[in-house]
């Protein structure tokens, strides 16, 4: 494969480690820890795909994911389906679905790529303020540093030494400050400020007038600024971010359903319960029961 005027970054893989599903053949040399989620770090890379290597047909349904997806595609094409809106994403190009979000590709023809996901209560705001949340698909210019930082996080992630966990924090936050820089949009300091005054009122009643009198604009401005910067209304993004709080609370700590509730700004165990099931499918305690059962998986 070649692209126009544009150097074409190779990875190097095991042959052995190419196998076949449903008749379409495809690698993946993949690493992940989830520390982080399980002890609720703002910042953390769950997982590094270094490479994928795809046939063409080749196609792939996740939903309600937990964490904020990265494919970064190298050769090839593929095609991504985000709600109503469908993406085509060639090499050079990197394309992003957020947590919360149904991820659906098909591969247009055979594609090598990375891919990466971040997690962690900070994440989404830090995408939002340096302005990636607000592009499904960016090109990226200088690859170098991006696929630096990947390649060590892969390294990490498949050692899992409690002495890297700070050093992968650090390396997820260069990692976003690289992809900011690759984005070229200077963030909206208005929209900054209603993200932390979000993170820091989470578990307390939203009101949109209140949010909009502490920024001294009016709602009607404050809905278009988030409808144009995320594509939601305040209120939904709150609700994102009070069911990534609710997923990791209820993956790596002991709390009851109702604790968690009231953590995640909820009156009654039934409203928040609804809403979660309404994100993910699943009851808070089938959720919980799930994570566990991956947990034991990934142990043994």
């Amino acid at each position: 494969m070649t692209v126009s005027k544009r150097r074409i970054h190779r990875v190097n893989f095991e042959p052995q480690s190419e196998v076949v599903r449903k008749g379409v053949p495809f690698h993946m040399n993949s690493e992940s820890w989830d520390y982080g989620r399980n002890h609720a770090i703002p910042l953390w890379t769950e997982y590094v795909i270094y490479p994928a290597i795809l046939s063409r047909g080749y196609k792939f349904l996740q939903l309600h994911q937990t964490m904020s997806s990265f494919e970064l595609v190298l050769e090839g094409s593929m095609t991504f389906q985000l709600d109503d809106t469908r993406l085509e994403v060639k090499a050079g190009e990197l394309c992003l679905i957020p947590a919360g979000k149904t991820k659906k590709l098909e591969v247009q023809e055979d594609c090598r790529k990375i891919v990466f996901g971040l997690c962690g209560q900070l994440h989404l705001p830090l995408l939002a303020t340096t302005g990636i949340l607000s592009k499904s698909v960016m090109r990226l210019g200088n690859l170098d540093p991006i696929l630096a930082i990947l390649k060590e996080l892969h390294r990490l992630l498949k050692e899992k030494s409690e002495r890297s966990i700070s050093h992968i924090s650090a390396l997820t936050m260069e990692l976003v400050m690289e992809l900011s820089r690759e984005s070229g949009k200077v963030p909206d300091p208005q929209l900054a400020d209603a993200l932390h005054f979000l993170e820091y009122h989470q578990s307390e009643p939203f009101h949109v007038n209140a949010l909009a009198a502490e920024l001294h604009v009016t709602p009607d401005f404050l809905n278009r600024l988030f409808l144009k910067e995320l594509g939601i209304p305040p209120k939904q993004y709150l609700i994102e971010q009070r069911m990534l709080l609710a997923a990791t609370l209820l993956a790596s700590t002991a709390l009851t359903v109702q604790e968690i509730s009231s953590r995640c700004g909820y009156k009654t165990q039934f409203s928040f319960s609804k809403e979660f099931r309404k994100r993910y499918g699943l009851s808070p305690l089938a959720f919980r029961k799930n994570s566990r059962q991956r947990e034991c998986m990934n142990m043994t």
